[in-house]
């Protein structure tokens, strides 16, 4: 039996002492009552035994004082108990919370092994940095450009859904250009005047510990002022 268990059991004991306790008050009660108020004498039957209203009186008496220490005893046990099962439930809570950011925590680094090991993931960690590095950078257009494969259309879908966060508006593309490409790149028209956003967004993916490699390339590039993030397969 744990804890809870034993302070509940403990506390139904009290109750049932409450509840018998409220019984031998009442019964106290009505035999001081049947004794000392002329009135009811009559009714009670007890007229014809002068010699029984005395004694029936004290027992009436006696069982009124025992009914009422016991109502205050049982009360002040039960208030102890329930103020116990208070706290242990509330510790068994903070353990409970501490266990689950533990698991939290384990679940974090089981997924960042795996995306080590397999496909690459942008973890909400991340995606919180981008967020914070990119709140003051100026907006453009943005397009991401994944290859036919899974794993780069996953990676890119999760960078497009980050930059939406950061207050992007990027479209999602696919292109056989990423088949030539293994990595991560950032494409702008002219490298010598970039667009005012594309520094911004390759410095913040380099704080999530992404390098978008920059690359020249006005084929995929629909105008001066929009940038491309490229996604091609994973670099062995």
């Amino acid at each position: 039996m744990d804890d809870i268990a034993a302070l509940k059991a403990s506390l139904s004991g009290w109750d049932r002492l409450g509840d018998i306790s409220l019984l031998l008050v009442l019964l106290g009660v009505l035999l001081v009552s049947m004794t000392q108020f002329e009135w009811l004498i009559p009714w009670s039957g007890l007229a014809k035994f002068p010699k029984w209203q005395g004694p029936l009186g004290q027992i009436g008496a006696l069982l009124l004082i025992v009914g009422l220490a016991g109502e205050i005893v049982a009360a002040r046990s039960s208030r102890n108990i329930n103020d116990q099962i208070t706290a242990e439930i509330a510790n068994r809570a903070g353990a409970a919370i501490e266990r689950s950011k533990a698991l939290e925590k384990d679940a974090a680094q089981l997924r960042l092994q795996l995306a080590k090991l397999k496909w690459r993931v942008i973890t909400p960690e991340q995606q919180a940095t981008l967020v914070e590095a990119l709140k003051n950078a100026p907006r453009g257009p943005v397009t991401v450009l994944h290859g036919l494969d899974d794993e780069p259309w996953s990676f890119a879908l999760q960078i497009r859904d980050a930059l939406k966060v950061a207050g992007f508006d990027p479209a999602l593309e696919q292109s056989p250009a990423a088949l030539n490409l293994p990595g991560t790149w950032i494409l702008v028209r002219d490298p010598q005047h970039p667009p005012r956003h594309a520094v911004p967004l390759q410095a913040a993916f380099r704080e999530i510990h992404i390098d978008l490699d920059g690359q020249q390339n006005p084929q995929h590039i629909p105008n001066a002022d929009s940038v491309v993030v490229l996604i091609g397969s994973r670099r062995p």
